[in-house]
């Protein structure tokens, strides 16, 4: 079966006047959903552009749109990124004016895209993408460690965007969670930034002071240990001797190793 835009219309206009429970209208939604996802190129973005204008439709009672969002947000991790960028925008746009209702929903979705753009290496797009979401200003009460790390995964895009300001910016929100959170990766991620921000705002002896302490820590792999080594000689060399920081990120910690491949 051809999925057009045509045919989506209809379907939603058919349910927007259907009877039944929410459970049964949120099926029927996501019955036309898998319909739509079995297109592709151009046709699943119109079609799926065509259905989220309608779920977010103030007609459409506020418990389904939510449900039926939050399945489209996590939809949106299979499609194709060009696809599912495309589509995300679309999104955030249509829902902006009704942001407070779906603000788990949004969350989702910028966490998403952001992971688009830094796999592209558009490192400030995707801090951007981050920074829309309203951590203290919403409705939601977020945990201490979803705002630690995305405060931290924001910095760390600002650095590598080569923007230490806006980096130190956001590792100073993160700095006000740190103590609260129990996460020991978490801690070791908000370290790595702060020595990395240190560093790059050219405070020599305090960077030099955090690398060292990380080069410690038993639960770094050795080979970020190493590295954190070589970072607090360098930079104690570059205090004493007042030079101008060299460009010596070759090796950057991997934060990924840090997090995700920590030894048993």
């Amino acid at each position: 079966m051809v999925v057009t835009v045509a045919s989506v219309r209809q379907q939603l206009t058919n349910l927007a006047h259907s009877g039944g429970s929410h459970k049964d209208q949120a099926e029927k939604y996501r019955g036309t959903l898998d319909q739509i996802l079995l297109s592709s190129g151009e046709e699943l973005v119109d079609a799926l552009k065509t259905f989220i204008e309608a779920i977010v439709n103030e007609n459409v009672s506020l418990v389904i749109s939510r449900q039926v969002l939050t399945d489209v947000s996590s939809r949106l991790l299979y499609l194709p990124d060009e696809i599912s960028k495309a589509v995300s925008h679309y999104t955030l746009d249509k829902v902006q004016p009704r942001v407070i209702s779906f603000e788990e929903q949004v969350a989702s979705i910028r966490q998403h895209l952001a992971e688009i753009y830094e796999r592209n290496q558009n490192w400030r797009e995707a801090a951007n993408v981050l920074v829309g979401i309203p951590l203290e200003t919403g409705q939601k009460q977020y945990t201490v460690d979803y705002k630690l790390e995305t405060y931290l995964k924001i910095a760390r895009l600002y650095l590598e965007d080569d923007d230490p300001v806006q980096a130190e910016a956001f590792i100073n929100r993160a700095s006000l969670l740190q103590a609260e959170s129990k996460n020991e990766q978490l801690q070791i991620y908000y370290k790595v930034c702060y020595a990395r921000v240190l560093d790059y705002r050219r405070k020599f002896i305090e960077a030099a002071q955090r690398y060292n302490e990380l080069s410690y820590r038993t639960i770094i792999h050795e080979d970020e240990r190493m590295t954190a080594l070589r970072n607090a000689l360098i930079c104690t060399v570059l205090a004493s001797a007042g030079k101008e920081l060299i460009d010596y990120r070759m090796a950057p910690f991997d934060l990924t190793i840090l997090l995700f491949g920590l030894p048993n």
